[in-house]
Parts: structure tokens; sequence; C-alpha cells
């Protein structure tokens, strides 16, 4: 019996040989998931509820980051405080999928990279086939689950793509976010975005933009804000006041408070397009 069991042990892939995986936020830990399959589950580094850009490591979770091998993150433009704690980490790799040179790239209206590109699904369905590459160069016995599961991954995304932008055909109507943060999404669906309140790292804005964004909304030129999970809805309140804004629901950007499961991106798109879509449904 124990010669049988010694015999089923070596005969299966051992867990043990997979790579231990860190990722910054959800949507990347929920692609990196998709691509590991069942052979493991990558951790993710920001905290339910948490600001992504102000991402400073707890003992734990350096713990955490000390135990991997791969760390999957957009880069030091979302999470500089990220940037500090692994280079301190011996013999970690690391994956900045903001720094692929296929990777659409857009700059915030005041300057400056806009670092939320996983809004835009043509780069995730790209960043699939990086991180199997990356994935396949520590573990090379497993290469070609990598690769299968991020072309069934990439399918996924194609058809998701396909529904959100035929749902989103119908939003005409001009919006203003919190934070600057959706470009990547409103670009590829073509919407009628008037930008956000708040800069790109969600400072707060100064009194021009906020004088240029009531003028706007005061002559009917923006229908709908939108505040931001993560962010005090004060300013889009105020706002709002004495004008016909329509204020949505609060929009995440990031999906702070999903778990990092494979459909974690798929949910997170799928919440945004839903919560837009009230602008164009609103009474």
């Amino acid at each position: 019996m124990r010669a049988l069991v010694l015999l089923l042990a070596l005969s299966c892939p051992a867990l043990a040989d997979v790579p231990q995986v860190q990722t910054d936020i959800p949507p990347v830990a929920a692609l990196v998931a998709q691509v590991m399959g069942d052979l493991g589950s990558p951790g993710v580094l920001l905290d339910k509820g948490g600001d992504e850009h102000d991402l400073h490591l707890r003992p734990s979770q350096m713990r955490a980051l000390n135990g991997a091998q791969l760390l999957v993150w957009i880069g030091p433009e979302l999470t500089p405080g990220l940037d500090t704690a692994r280079q301190s980490v011996p013999d970690l790799q690391s994956l900045a999928l903001l720094d692929d040179p296929a990777t659409l790239r857009q700059d915030y209206a005041g300057g400056g990279i806009n670092p939320h590109a996983w809004l835009d699904p043509t780069n995730a369905s790209r960043w699939l086939d990086l991180i199997a590459q990356r994935l396949s160069a520590l573990d090379p016995d497993h290469a070609a689950i990598y690769a299968a599961n991020a072309a069934a991954a990439q399918a996924q995304i194609a058809a998701l793509d396909a529904d959100l932008a035929r749902q989103l055909s119908g939003l005409t109507q001009s919006f203003v976010t919190y934070h600057d943060a959706y470009g990547y999404f409103t670009a590829h669906y073509h919407l009628p975005s008037a930008g956000g309140l708040a800069a790109g790292d969600a400072a707060a804005p100064g009194a021009a933009r906020l004088s240029a964004l009531r003028a706007q909304a005061e002559q009917g030129q923006i229908a709908c804000a939108f505040p931001e999970a993560q962010h005090d809805p004060a300013l889009i309140t105020n706002l709002a006041q004495g004008t016909a804004l329509f204020i949505g629901p609060p929009l995440d950007p990031v999906g702070s408070t999903l778990d990092p499961t494979p459909q974690a991106y798929a949910s997170l798109m799928t919440a945004l397009t839903q919560s837009l879509l009230t602008c164009a449904n609103k009474p």
C-alpha cells in the first residue's frame, strides 16, 4: 500500500514545483489565476477596500512576498510603495505588466502615465501570454498547461469584451468620475466621458477644475457623476448640488473588494459596466 501511494505521488505534478506568485491587485491576480489553473493560486497584496496608490505592506505581507518566486504587478506607476518592498527581496523575479512595449498606454490629461491599463481588455488579453511565458520559464514542466490556460482565458475575455461593448453602446450621455482612472475603459468602448474630478493619482482637484466641471454641469453638458469606493463622495456631492447631475453608484477600478479568483477580472469589468449604465437608465 505504501508503495502504491509513493508511485501515485511520483506520477502527479508536484505543487511544490509550481512557482509561488504574488500580485498587486485583484484583476492582475485573476489573470494569473486563470493561467495557473489547477496548478496553484496567486496571492494579492492589496487589502480589501484598499487604495492602490497607497499600498504599503504589513509584516505578514512582506513574509508572503519573501516566500514568492515571482511578483506580477502593474508597476511602480500604480503602487510606488510596492516597488520599494520588492527590491528588498533577494532573488524575487518581477513582471511589471505596464513595461510591456505592446501594452496600450495612456497619459493623464495633466501629464504622467495612467497605469489603469487593465481596464482595456486588449491589454488584459496580451498580458495572459506574458504571464504564461514567465511561469513557463520558471516551471517548464507545466509550460503546455500555462499556454493552454492562457488561450482559453483569452477566448473568455474576447466574449466578455463583445458583450460589454453591446451593452455600453446605449450609453450616450456624458459623465464625470471621481478619479481620472477610466480612460482606457472609456476609450476602448467609445464612451462620452468628461474625465475625472480628481487627478490621476486621486489627489484632490484644484478650484479651476471644480469650477470648469460645475459650469459644464449647469449647462447640461454632463449628465452623471460617479463617486469612487475608496474615497469620500463629498466632492461629487458638492459638484452636483444645484445642478441636474445624477449621482451614480460608487465605482471601484481595481475591484478592491473582490477575492483573487479567476473570475475577478470579469466581475470587475461587468460591475463597472453595470454602474456606468445607470447613467443611461437614470430616472
